[in-house]
């Protein structure tokens, strides 16, 4: 009895390494590019004093004017946001006696834009200093197929690794059976450098800045383990 045990365990064992060597796992890469068609931008009106109402109208009229001038490049209004007026009082320090001495307010308030013909940006930009915005964040920019491109990521992902693997089984007389397991990575994302934030004087002129926003670089791997057919 002890003995047929014995022959039945070396049996096992030896089915387990055939099955082993009978796979192959390889990792497949792919990279798509695209020009980006879309982009979203952060903007506010900041104005320090002490005079509380002027200042608070300064920051209506700059918000309306802005309004207005989305509406002029034909945005749609449910593609900007704004917040409410954050005031602040603003205080300093007297060296000599410590004490806390109130020196007026700062109000801002911050608009963001969702831009769906990217050629509006420089624009929006450009433009938006003359109503009265002194802070500009730097531009997001984005795909409006992203989704179509993530999933061609993963198509070519696979078939780089059936490549791959066909290269490695092709020198042993054999040929590449089906897919026994795929594992995806997340999709990876290179964006174009973004500007930096800036303040602006009223004065400022960044007319003659270029815009040219490059490209986004999607990339993807995927381990996939195959059957070898001899």
């Amino acid at each position: 009895m002890k003995k047929f045990i014995l022959i039945v365990c070396l049996f096992t064992i030896s089915t387990n390494v055939f099955a082993q060597s009978s796979t192959v796992t390889v990792e497949g890469k792919a990279q798509v590019s695209a020009i980006p068609d879309r982009a979203s931008i952060n903007l506010s009106v900041e104005i320090n004093g002490k005079n509380l109402p002027a200042m608070t109208k300064r920051v209506a009229e700059t918000t309306n004017a802005f309004l207005e001038l989305t509406d002029d490049l034909n945005i749609k209004r449910e593609n900007v946001m704004t917040s409410g007026v954050n005031i602040n009082p603003r205080y300093r320090y007297e060296n000599k006696t410590g004490r806390r001495i109130f020196d007026g307010y700062n109000i801002s308030r911050s608009i963001k834009v969702d831009i769906e013909n990217i050629n509006r940006l420089g624009s929006i930009i450009e433009r938006s200093v003359d109503q009265g915005i002194n802070n500009i964040a730097a531009p997001i920019f984005r795909v409006s197929h992203e989704d179509q491109i993530i999933q061609n990521l993963h198509t070519l992902a696979v078939k780089d690794a059936m490549k791959r693997a066909e290269a490695l089984v092709d020198p042993l007389n054999a040929s590449l059976g089906k897919a026994l397991k795929i594992d995806a990575s997340s999709v990876q994302s290179i964006r174009p450098p973004m500007m930096e934030m800036r303040t602006l004087d009223m004065s400022s002129s960044i007319a003659e800045e270029s815009y040219a926003v490059g490209q986004i670089s999607f990339s993807q791997s995927v381990l996939a383990t195959f059957e070898i057919e001899y």
